[in-house]
């Protein structure tokens, strides 16, 4: 635990940590209102979402242009979040190196817009925060070395203008030339190939427990069906046709992506979030509890994207331990009442944004014996993340001290 806390305090005082953790924090009003909004369109705009089918709402005909209309305003918002993101991170770099050079950090803006729009490489399954912050913090670093390479500040200009314009020029040319190539990011090629295969057996979905964990930790792309309940998978298929006979103890994949993974390892999000902010609330005071207290309902809701950027979560040395073992205990554990049969699997489809910490008990026809393991598994996840967490707030008011 010392080592880890020692590894934060290093990284912490490298040019690219310091500027990315202060950026991420910076960027957090930003996240907090790309969230409400989507949380807005979910629960109120989307047909057959969780709560109008929960309460028998109806969704009304004179609600769906305004869905239309806001949900074309979300996804522009969300593809201007890396843009945006680089912006802060560019500039928080200057800061660092006592520099103020408008010209960089909107160099750098509409890079990272190029890039993103024609979804060349930073295609939209995830933040992209890694990719982003390397391309960010190399042509920043660059910029700053071409400003200086004159004594004259009006020649230095000029040099950094020109190197500007050729950056932004070359970016588009690519983007634009290979933008009907099928190119396919890490998180797709991983959905297509080996996801289907891995998500039959115990094994296979703990493994995939792990790579969502370590993805996200590392801010890179998550297959769909990681970061959000999926049936379209064929063990999920093949389960819940076999269950139309009312059977669910004949079904062919009991220990499964949806079985396991979905119902009981992905509480509040990837890396099961849920807990973490509930040691947030308990252990934390002051702005750390307060971000606790906003992200508990998008959380609540499987989205946790506030918690990542506010605390931050994001190559946190000491939150990637616990990040990768809380989850792994609920596939454990839930593996193992399955086997045991002491619980029904999960096997029905459920409605759109149904909270995670619901699943188990509505996809198994409300077996009340999941509820009381979705309870035991968040206890135990809780323990997990306690000493890491407890380190983590030291870290802090030693910091603010």
């Amino acid at each position: 635990m010392g080592k880890l806390g020692n590894l934060q305090k290093r990284m912490e005082k490298t040019l690219f940590f310091s500027s990315f953790y202060i950026s991420l924090k910076n960027f957090l009003p930003i996240i907090v209102l790309s969230v409400f909004l989507q949380l807005f369109i979910n629960i109120f705009l989307t047909p057959n979402s969780f709560f109008l089918t929960v309460f028998h709402l109806k969704f009304f005909a004179f609600l769906e242009p305004l869905n239309r209309l806001a949900t074309f305003a979300d996804i522009s918002f969300r593809r201007l979040l890396m843009p945006l993101f680089a912006y802060f991170f560019s500039n928080q770099i200057e800061n660092q190196k006592g520099i103020n050079l408008p010209l960089i950090a909107l160099s750098n803006f509409i890079v990272i817009w190029l890039f993103s729009n024609n979804q060349f490489l930073l295609q939209g399954s995830g933040q992209n925060l890694l990719p982003v912050s390397l391309i960010v913090f190399a042509l920043t670093i660059l910029m700053i070395k071409i400003s200086n390479w004159h004594k004259a500040s009006s020649i230095s200009q000029r040099y950094l203008l020109s190197f500007c314009i050729l950056i932004i020029a070359c970016v588009f040319a690519i983007t634009n030339i290979f933008s009907n190539f099928q190119f396919v990011n890490a998180g797709q090629w991983l959905n297509d190939n080996l996801i289907s295969d891995l998500s039959t057996n115990f094994y296979g979905v703990a493994l995939l427990t792990v790579c969502a964990s370590l993805l996200l930790w590392m801010g890179l792309p998550l297959p769909s069906c990681l970061r959000q309940t999926s049936f379209s998978l064929p063990a999920a298929v093949n389960n819940l046709g076999a269950s139309l006979d009312k059977k669910t103890s004949t079904i062919p994949n009991p220990l499964s992506l949806h079985t396991l993974y979905d119902s009981f390892a992905i509480f509040g999000g990837v890396s099961m979030s849920l807990a973490l902010i509930i040691v947030l609330l308990i252990r934390s005071k002051n702005s750390q509890k307060k971000l606790a207290q906003i992200a508990l309902i998008p959380s609540l809701l499987n989205n946790n994207q506030i918690l990542n950027f506010g605390l931050p979560f994001f190559l946190n040395p000491l939150l990637l331990i616990p990040a990768i073992l809380a989850p792994l205990s609920g596939i454990l554990l839930s593996g193992l009442a399955l086997k045991l049969n002491l619980i029904n699997p999960a096997v029905y489809q459920l409605p759109k944004n149904t909270p995670n910490i619901f699943t188990a008990f509505l996809s198994s026809n409300g077996d009340w014996r999941t509820i009381l393991l979705v309870l035991l598994i968040l206890g135990i996840s809780f323990l997990i993340y306690l000493p890491f967490v407890t380190r983590l707030l030291e870290g802090t008011k030693n910091e603010n001290n």
